[in-house]
C-alpha cells in the first residue's frame, strides 16, 4: 500500500512539474516564446488574429514545438517574426500554418475582417463558412510567404458566390 501510494505522489509530482514549467521547454526556449508573443501581441487591432495574448502564446508555443529555438535562431534577423517566414522550407511553413489553425478560430476571424471590410454580416458568414481547410491553408502559405492572399481565384469565386447569393 505504502509503495503505490509512494509512486502514486512521485507521478503526481511529476504532472505538477510538467504544468508549472511553460509545456516543458527549456528557459531560453521560453524567453523566446515570451519574446514571439510580445511581437505578436504589439499590434491589437482587430487585423491582427494573434493580438490576445492566449492565441499569440498558443502560436509561439506552436512554432517552438514544430522548429525548434536552433531553427528559429537562425531565421531571427531581427527585422521581426514575418521577416523569417519567407527564409523557411515548405515543410517549416506548412506546420507553422497548422500551428496557427489550432490556436485561432480562422472562419470567425474571417468574418470579422470581412464584415468590417463592408460585406454584410451574412455575406461575411457566407464567405467565411465556404472556406475549407484546404483553402485557408493555401491563403495562409501565400500570407507567410510574402504574397496577397486575396488574389486567390478560389477566395474571389467564394466572395463573388455570396455576395451575388
Amino acid at each position: 500500500m505504502l509503495k503505490k501510494m509512494g509512486l502514486v505522489m512521485v507521478a503526481l509530482v511529476m504532472v505538477l512539474a510538467a504544468c508549472g514549467d511553460g509545456g516543458g521547454f527549456s528557459a531560453e526556449e521560453q524567453a523566446k516564446i515570451d519574446e514571439i508573443v510580445a511581437e505578436l501581441t504589439e499590434d491589437t487591432t482587430a487585423a491582427n488574429p494573434f493580438a490576445a495574448e492566449e492565441d499569440a502564446t498558443c502560436f509561439a508555443e506552436g512554432i517552438m514545438g514544430e522548429v525548434g529555438l536552433e531553427r528559429i535562431n537562425e531565421l531571427d534577423t531581427g527585422a521581426g517574426l514575418e521577416a523569417g517566414f519567407a527564409d523557411m522550407t515548405t515543410a517549416e511553413q506548412e506546420s507553422i500554418v497548422d500551428s496557427a489553425l489550432g490556436c485561432i478560430d480562422f472562419p470567425a476571424y474571417m468574418s470579422e475582417q470581412l464584415a468590417g471590410a463592408g460585406l454584410t454580416e451574412d455575406q461575411a458568414s457566407c464567405v467565411s463558412e465556404g472556406l475549407d481547410e484546404d483553402t485557408i491553408k493555401t491563403l495562409f502559405l501565400a500570407q507567410i510567404a510574402g504574397q496577397d492572399p486575396t488574389t486567390s481565384d478560389e477566395l474571389m469565386a467564394i466572395i463573388v458566390g455570396c455576395m451575388m447569393g
